[in-house]
């Protein structure tokens, strides 16, 4: 499991152009990995695809969480990551400052 801050998720439903059905979770999220090489600076946010059923164990966002992933074949034989289990650790919530706070007008 990789300890991260999940941001936000998103669920999502449709049918695809041959008409099948298509139902998951989108879950965006930072880990520790700082960049600050040539023109990145930061974290990076990172997204995820999830299996629907996983919707009813994401926690109140925003939230560190343990996230577990699964490779799988993707095309032309490429691992693709795929999120299989999503653990509350503690709350992520932040705010930012107000106008007044920060000197804005």
């Amino acid at each position: 499991m990789e300890t991260c801050l999940v941001l936000s998720a998103r669920r999502y439903s449709f049918k695809d152009d041959n008409g099948q059905q298509i139902d998951g979770v989108t879950v965006t999220y930072l880990t520790d990995d700082n960049q600050d090489e040539g023109n990145t600076r930061g974290c990076i946010p990172l997204s995820i695809t999830a299996p629907l059923a996983l919707w009813e164990a994401i926690p109140p966002l925003p939230a560190f969480c343990d996230m577990e992933f699964r490779q799988r074949p993707g095309p032309k034989g490429k691992p693709t990551l795929t999120l299989t289990q999503v653990r509350y650790l503690s709350d992520g919530s932040f705010q930012f400052p107000s106008e007044a706070a920060s000197g804005g007008a």
